[in-house]
């Protein structure tokens, strides 16, 4: 096996891993996803897949298609048993999301494409952003900081490396990043005032 497919199998492997500690926290009741965020980044994480893999991203695309079909089942289960509470932004990211979709469908500008999908796949996060500030117990850290080794292997794997297969999983490892270290923070606050 050489390395671009070991490292595009131990990426689809850890993504599918990113979402044991949710699915758990699901089936506990102690999750509650974001019906909007999960739907945007399924949508978003589908996107990711299509232009990597026209893009020449080859084996390292292959974690995008995984991701967009957990996203999906979650936003599933969020329609049942998550937060329902949708604002006025959640809409306007859930609507980007579909623009940036059609965008590429109609223009098949990867390299915009790509800019857009990575700006609203951000902004995705910002229903979940404002869910954690008030409840950060509600959202299983492990899962994303599972999901930044994801896409680090996921680069790894690439076949090439260029703006348009780079900059969304790059993104991606920020965001997860900042979303970790924004639930620690909100925690220990959490702890230290109880």
């Amino acid at each position: 096996m050489d390395l671009t497919r070991l490292y595009s199998t131990v990426s689809i492997l850890i993504a599918f891993a990113t979402f044991v500690p949710y699915f758990y926290e699901l089936w506990k009741g102690t999750a509650k996803p974001h019906v909007f965020s999960w739907i945007t980044w399924g949508v978003l994480t589908g996107l990711g897949f299509v232009l990597s893999r026209n893009g020449g991203g080859g084996e390292g695309a292959w974690v995008f298609a995984a991701m967009s079909i957990d996203c999906f089942f979650v936003a599933a289960v969020a329609i049942v048993r998550g937060k329902m509470e949708i604002t006025r932004s959640d809409r306007v990211t859930f609507v980007a999301a579909m623009i940036a979709t059609a965008f590429y469908a109609f223009t098949r500008d990867a390299t915009a494409s790509v800019i857009l999908a990575a700006a609203i796949d951000t902004a995705g996060f910002f229903p979940t952003f404002r869910k954690s500030y008030a409840k950060p117990f509600e959202e299983p850290l492990a899962s994303y900081a599972i999901a930044m080794w994801s896409y680090v292997f996921s680069i790894l794997a690439l076949g090439d490396r260029t703006f348009v297969t780079v900059l969304y999983p790059a993104v991606l490892i920020a965001t997860n990043a900042a979303f970790v270290t924004f639930l620690l923070s909100r925690r220990h606050f959490f702890s230290s005032s109880t």
